[in-house]
């Protein structure tokens, strides 16, 4: 099963299980939502290795999985984006763009002046998400047709590099990074959204998942610093990083 693809059956696992209750938000991290997650984990179960293949097999449910409303409750779609403080005319590269689940989101942030690179090796994804952004009448939206080593950008192309749930999946994360960054321009960040390693009702099996401090250690070697962490979410992490 190919990297990014992956990415989004292991959102199509978080959305068929439930998501429990949300609780206080506070906005950085440290403090009570990750406790809020813990609890919220009671509510459901996560599925087996086994149950994302079948899911996989079925790409309309797929499909309409990421993009059900249910999905928001707890992946809280909106306050990660102003969380990012995106301004108008801004270039963002969403990284596993799926379905277009935050990728329209982002073409409105951005506004008619910016773009938004959605970045997936599914071509399938990419013509769905296509058809979205024409109904929606969002012009913004540039689609890459990725490899699952190369994001395809082209240099000093980004503001923003945002990637959710995708990153466990890359094999070489280290070189990733060296050939994701000639595409940042001078200021640019890069956001990874991503399931805590430890047991939750959504998500993918824990043997899949990255610890917080794993991202970090791995982004420090690749010449990245830690700039903000957020907490919000009841069962990511939510990081942003700027080149050293």
């Amino acid at each position: 099963m190919t990297i990014l693809r992956t990415a989004c059956v292991l959102l199509l696992v978080a959305l068929a299980t439930p998501a429990g209750t949300a609780g206080a938000e506070p906005d950085k991290a440290g403090q009570s939502a990750e406790h809020e997650g813990e609890r919220a984990g009671h509510a459901g179960h996560a599925l087996s290795a086994e149950d994302v293949h079948r899911l996989h097999q079925d790409p309309a449910a797929y499909i309409a999985a990421l993009e059900d409303p249910e999905r928001d409750k707890w992946q809280r779609p909106d306050r990660v984006i102003r969380a990012l403080g995106i301004g108008e005319g801004q270039s963002v590269a969403d990284i596993g763009a799926g379905s277009g689940y935050f990728a329209l989101r982002l073409a409105r942030q951005v506004g008619p002046k910016g773009r938004v690179r959605a970045v997936d090796i599914s071509q399938d994804m990419l013509r769905h998400l296509e058809a979205r952004a024409r109904k929606a009448r969002l012009d913004n939206i540039q689609t890459i047709h990725a490899k699952p080593d190369d994001p395809m950008l082209a240099p000093s192309s980004v503001d923003l590099v945002f990637i959710c749930d995708t990153w466990h999946h890359i094999e070489d994360r280290t070189r990733y990074l060296a050939t994701l960054r000639p595409a940042l321009r001078p200021g640019a960040r890069v956001a990874v959204v991503d399931f805590h390693d430890r047991e939750l009702p959504v998500g993918p099996p824990r043997s899949m998942k990255l610890s917080r401090e794993t991202v970090v250690s791995e982004f420090a070697s690749a010449g990245f610093r830690l700039a903000e962490e957020y907490s919000f979410l009841p069962y990511q992490y939510f990081l942003v990083f700027e080149p050293g």
